[in-house]
């Protein structure tokens, strides 16, 4: 925990850039890198005419840990995907906030 989805981002891109993303994350948010994990969902936006590449869509699901600390890490990602993905793409960064008594590992809920 935290775990990280990417959609709209090529698997060996995202392989690339997955430990610096993991490590200065793990930095602002005082978590052990060993904690996160990275998920790759291969995806295609469907829209009226047919189906377009996706653009990086970036989830990040966690406990809460303030606005501040999302806006870093928003910032993180962006910085390390832009140079692979360009200037004329977007990025989008989605925070889900999980409560404790919901995530459950090993029988046993936070």
């Amino acid at each position: 925990m935290p775990h990280i989805r990417a959609r709209g981002i090529d698997v060996s891109a995202l392989t690339s850039v997955a430990d610096d993303i993991v490590e200065s994350i793990a930095k602002v948010t005082d978590t052990p890198a060993d904690h996160f994990t990275v998920e790759h969902i291969p995806s295609e936006f469907i829209v009226k005419g047919g189906a377009l590449p996706a653009y990086p869509f970036i989830e990040i699901l966690w406990f809460d840990r303030g606005q501040e600390v999302k806006t870093s890490v928003a910032i993180i990602v962006d910085d390390i995907l832009r140079p692979i993905v360009g200037t004329d793409k977007d990025i989008t960064v989605v925070f889900s906030d999980l409560r404790g008594q919901d995530y459950y590992e090993n029988k046993t809920h936070f």
